[in-house]
């Protein structure tokens, strides 16, 4: 273990200790990578007040963000230690414990209708959760990060060839990574802090990003956005350490699961309207913002398949559980 992870587990133990000897009161330790100004923190806070009132404070969540106790895949990897209790990682990072859970970040894998279907969203929760529990993992749910499109500095494309040849900084599993060459592109990795300069600089072509990314990050240098609805909808996963949460008493599990339940589903609608308002924005400076035809996105559906081969040999169970989910809830054929 590092030194900065032997201080961030002491930090974490006082925090408890210190608590525990004002009160009776638990603490759930929730740390977070992303900046305290950042919406996910918003929900963070909002979650802590609710397992508050719901616990009659009882159960004390404390958030730590921007890195302040762990960077979230160091996070994942301190459930069970007791010095982290519930983590919020992208869901990608969720593949790199359990490789069977990435059939949630491949392309096309779930939609804004679906994930605001309790029937599916439910399903997919328990599905996605019953293969990290051997882990001593449990996962409560998803919230949405976003619906990645597209961003170019000076290639105005409508059609899945005019990507050919690009250098594209994208983020993603190895199917998603698959894709992306199987577009005669280029996939390259840097840090989200650079890739505007490396944009304005020709460094790379384009950037696969937000709205947020778009607009807060990137702004005119990107004028011309290529969207191909549902190609690659992010997640945030709800991770939690499965021994504690199961050695709470039933109230305090109870509050926990309820104030998820009633923050995701509001959180998706709520995240969503706020990437059109960031769209819009970008639009109103002069962007142009293109959305794949029906026609041209049955052409990346098509695409996506082909490639999902890499992930379907290995994992046809999660697959086939997937598609019987699907059709459960009312999707699929």
């Amino acid at each position: 273990m590092t030194f900065k992870r032997l201080a961030a587990s002491a930090i974490a133990s006082l925090c408890v200790m210190a608590h525990a000897g004002g009160a009776s009161a638990a603490d759930l330790v929730l740390p977070s990578e992303v900046a305290a100004t950042h919406w996910k923190t918003k929900y963070m806070n909002q979650f802590a007040e609710g397992v508050a009132k719901r616990t009659n404070g009882a159960l004390n969540v404390k958030v730590f963000p921007a890195g302040q106790l762990y960077n979230d895949q160091d996070a994942l990897a301190a459930l069970g230690t007791g010095a982290v209790h519930m983590v919020w990682p992208v869901a990608v990072r969720v593949e790199s414990i359990e490789p069977r859970t990435g059939i949630v970040n491949l392309p096309f894998a779930v939609s804004d209708d679906m994930m605001t279907n309790q029937c599916f969203s439910d399903g997919l929760t328990t599905l996605m959760s019953s293969y990290v529990e051997p882990r001593n993992l449990k996962i409560l749910g998803f919230l949405r990060t976003a619906d990645l499109f597209f961003v170019f500095r000076n290639r105005d494309v409508q059609k899945m060839e005019d990507l050919k040849g690009a250098k594209i900084r994208v983020t993603g599993g190895k199917v998603f990574q698959e894709t992306m060459k199987s577009l005669n592109t280029s996939p390259v990795s840097m840090a989200a802090s650079e890739m505007s300069t490396a944009l304005a600089q020709g460094a790379i072509d384009g950037v696969y990003t937000s709205p947020a990314g778009w607009a807060e990050m990137i702004g005119m240098t990107g004028k011309y956005a290529w969207y191909v609805p549902g190609f690659s909808l992010t997640t945030y996963a709800i991770v939690v350490d499965k021994g504690w949460i199961d050695g709470l008493p039933e109230a305090q599990r109870k509050a926990i699961t309820d104030t998820i339940k009633e923050i995701t589903p509001r959180q998706w609608k709520e995240v969503t309207a706020e990437d059109k308002q960031l769209v819009d924005k970008m639009v109103a400076q002069g962007a142009v913002f293109r959305t794949a035809t029906p026609e041209e996105a049955k052409r990346w559906r098509a695409l996506a398949k082909s490639n999902e081969k890499v992930f379907t040999d290995k994992y046809p169970e999660a697959i086939q559980k997937l598609g019987e989910l699907e059709k459960r809830c009312g999707y699929g054929n």
